[in-house]
Order: structure tokens, then sequence, then C-alpha cells
């Protein structure tokens, strides 16, 4: 049997190989044996657009009602983020959601919430591994009853995926002032699981694209950032609007353009949205970011006097330090951005919403937030390259970074080194470059911060030249 290993979110594995159910049910009966001792037996089961997604949660739910626990099912595709809030309101024991999130539309997975909504830490993910590992050894059964016998029993119940989370949403954001402020707004939830959220929260029409039932994705990998996003321009280019929306496939990510259809990155949006709340909402606390993230969030967090935790790259990471410390607010590179007052999770729908209030209010476009921003903290620019690579190629070039023996790239002298999770080269004048593995695919990344796009070029196009990585 496949060894089955949680990565930086979840378990994903390739749909029909490994992602089968058999192998789904070795991690349900695993996490069912872990958590047989605890009282409280109420969990939230969710699932996305994906191919078998549906199925696949009813087989989760099938185990888990078998296994003594109170299951609450969706009845049809929903965010991510909905089932991690559904887990805290409710006081539940966990959340488990099948998604592969952004990965290609061949992969899908399994995510866990821990009881306060937020991502397994690798220790709560640890402990089901292990458990698999005893099982398949000691050749344990599944327990398992149909879906239809434990909805009779009351076992298994259904939950309207749009009713309390969509009412939670439209209390939670300035719905008013965004409908008064007459925004002309495009939606692209890359066929994922954010498909119709925020027109039903805001309840009036937005120019949503990509909104069809397509297990492909359209071709297009559902994560919103500007290679997968070439529609979204076009619709609000073609039809003059003022800004548009993205989410990734399970919608916990968020992505976004200004009124020019210019691609609006996930550092530009944690960093305008923590401006937002620490102005417009007057809210205050620690800030958590990954290691992959800007440093524009470090000038932010030094000059309103905040705390700031960096952690490794992995929202799971994050979501440790968010509950620890019940921090304001937690964000990552990818896209990723999570608020004390809602959740401590990933809300890509969420924070859509509010990057529209924060216009609404602030009576200015996205444009012009963006050229306030640069005038207090100075000019931050960030790009990432992905590479395919063989295992051998991965270990030749972390064998070479190990080393530490770059000491100037593209016309800038080195600092210092920093290896929290990778490889990251600090230089003088703090820009940045880190090379580093993917948690959730075969992939070694590249990314880079300077004050121009020009230096970010010159700072990628340095690593593909000294690592020969094409």
């Amino acid at each position: 049997m496949a060894e089955i290993k949680f990565g930086t979110d979840g378990w994903r594995a390739i749909i029909g190989e490994d992602f089968i159910p058999e192998n789904i049910s070795r991690v349900i009966q695993a996490f069912c044996d872990v958590k047989k001792q605890e009282s409280n037996k109420l969990i939230f089961v969710g699932y996305d657009r994906r191919l078998r997604s549906q199925q696949s949660a009813r087989l989760v739910a099938e185990i888990l009602g078998a296994n003594g626990f109170e299951v609450r099912l969706t009845t049809d595709f929903c965010p991510t983020p909905c089932v991690s809030w559904l887990v805290k309101t409710n006081q539940a024991l966990a959340g488990v959601m099948i998604t592969a999130s952004h990965n290609p539309s061949n992969w899908n997975g399994i995510k866990f919430k821990e009881s306060n909504g937020g991502a397994a830490s690798p220790e709560y993910t640890g402990e089901i591994e292990e458990q698999i590992k005893k099982n398949d050894a000691s050749e344990r059964d599944i327990v398992w009853k149909d879906l239809q016998e434990l909805g009779e029993s009351g076992v298994v119940k259904s939950f309207d995926p749009k009713e309390e989370y969509v009412h939670h949403l439209r209390n939670f954001v300035d719905v008013d002032a965004i409908r008064e402020a007459k925004f002309k707004i495009a939606v692209d939830p890359l066929f994922g699981a954010g498909t119709g959220f925020v027109k039903e929260v805001l309840e009036q029409d937005v120019f949503q694209i990509h909104d069809l039932a397509d297990t492909d994705f359209g071709g297009l990998n559902p994560e919103p950032i500007e290679k997968n996003l070439s529609a979204l321009k076009e619709t609000i280019v073609k039809n003059k609007l003022d800004v548009g929306l993205a989410t990734d496939g399970d919608a916990d990510r968020i992505g976004a353009m200004d009124q020019d259809g210019r691609f609006i990155n996930s550092h530009q949006i944690f960093s305008l949205l923590l401006r937002h709340n620490l102005s417009y909402r007057k809210l205050s606390g620690v800030i958590v970011k990954s290691f992959s993230t800007t440093k524009l969030i470090d000038r932010i967090c030094e000059k309103h006097g905040l705390k700031m935790i960096e952690t490794p790259i992995g929202f799971k990471h994050i979501s440790q330090e968010l509950k620890k410390h019940d921090a304001l607010m937690g964000g990552e590179e990818s896209g990723g951005i999570s608020l004390r007052d809602h959740v401590h999770e990933r809300d890509g729908v969420l924070n859509g919403l509010l990057l529209l209030e924060m216009m609404a209010v602030n009576k200015k476009s996205m444009q012009e937030l963006l050229q306030d921003m640069e005038a207090e903290y100075g000019p931050y620019r960030f790009y990432r390259d992905d590479y395919h690579l063989t295992d051998a190629k991965v270990t030749e070039v972390k064998a070479r970074l190990e080393k530490q023996d770059v000491k100037e790239a593209a016309g800038l002298r080195l600092d210092h080194y920093e290896t929290t999770d990778g490889t990251k080269l600090i230089f003088e004048d703090q820009s940045w470059l880190l090379i580093r593995a993917s948690g959730t695919e075969p992939l070694l990344r590249v990314y880079a911060e300077s004050s121009s796009d020009e230096k970010v070029r010159a700072l990628l196009d340095f690593a593909k030249s000294e690592f020969k990585l094409a």
C-alpha cells in the first residue's frame, strides 16, 4: 500500500493512483482511531468541485458515522473556510475537507481542521500518519456503514454551505458601503468552490466568469496568480469594471486586479488589508507571516509597534501561531490571509469582500490605495518562478545551497543567509532571493523581492543561471 504523508497543507495525491477509496478509508479510519476517546464527537465534512470530491466526502461521512462520530455533511460544494468557520462556531471536534486546493485537476486530497477551525498542525497529522502505519501492520478493518442508514438514524445530518456562512460574511463586512459605492465587480472563482459566494453575500449582480462545473478547471491550475487570470483581465478591460477578485480551487486564497486589469499580488493584498484593519477597523494585535512573504509587512508592523512572527511556509505553521497568540492577522505568499475575528484560517471570499470594503470607505480605487501605500512605505516588487525538476536535480540544488557560497547576485552584495524553510539570501539593500522545494507539488520554487521589477527579474535570472534550473 502507498505511504500516506501529509504535506504543507493536507494529504494530496493523484486521482485514480493514490487518491482512491482504499487510501481515503485508511486516512479516515486512522483519524477515527486517534480521536475515538474524545468526548466531543461533532465533525463537519465539506468538499470542493474536483473530480470525485462529492463521492469521497460521502465515504468520509460513512466511516466517521460508523465509528461513532456525529457528522454534518455539506449539501453541495463549499469553500474550505466555510467548514473552518462552522467548526469554530459550533465548537466541533474537527473539520474534514475534500480538496487539493490549487493543485492541477488530476489531484485531490484531504485537509483536516482543528477545533478552532485552523489548519491541522504537523503534530496533529503526524498522529494520523503513525496510526495509518499501525493499522496497516495489524490489517485493521475499515468500520463503515451506508450513508442512508446513518442519515435515517440521525448520525449524519446535512448542512447548507450558503446559509450560516453567507449570513456571517454579510454581517462581517460593510455591505451597505460596498453597495453604495456601486462598484462594477468581476469575480473569477476559477471553476472552484468559491463560485457564487461574493454575489450571494452582496446580493447584487457581478461579472462572474469560470463558474460552470468543470473538473478540468478549463485547463487552468485553479490558483489565483497572474498567469491564470488572463480571462479576468479581459473581462475587466472589456466591460470597464472597477475591480476583479479571484479565488482558488477551495476558495481559501485570494487574487485581485485593478480597474486596468493589472494584477495585485498576495503581498500587496496582505499589506493593504493589514493597513485597512489598523486604520479603518481600529484593530491591533500580533501579526504572523510566512518565510516567503514581503518585508513590507515588517515595515508596517514596525511603524505601528506591532509584534511580528515569521513561520516556515504552510498555513499549518501560521495557524498554530495565530492560535497561540490569538493574533490579529496571518498571511502567506500564496494568497492565504486570516483575520482573528473571523477564524484562524484563510478565507479568499472574505478577503475579497474586505478589499471592496476598503475601496468603498476610502472612496479610492485599488490603484490609488496601492500608490498611497507605496508613498508611505516605499516600493516593493515580488515574483516567483516554478521549476518542474527531477528529485536528483532538487537534491543537487539543495546541496549547493547548503554550502552558502554565493556572496553576490545581480550586482547586489549578500548580507546574510536564512534557512527557516529553504534557503533565503538577504542582500544589503534588503532585497531577497529564496529557493525551496514545494511541500504540495513536485516543484522547486524560486522567490524574489526588491525595489523594482528589473531587480526582481535580475535576481530570478541569476538563480536560474547559477543553479542551472532550465
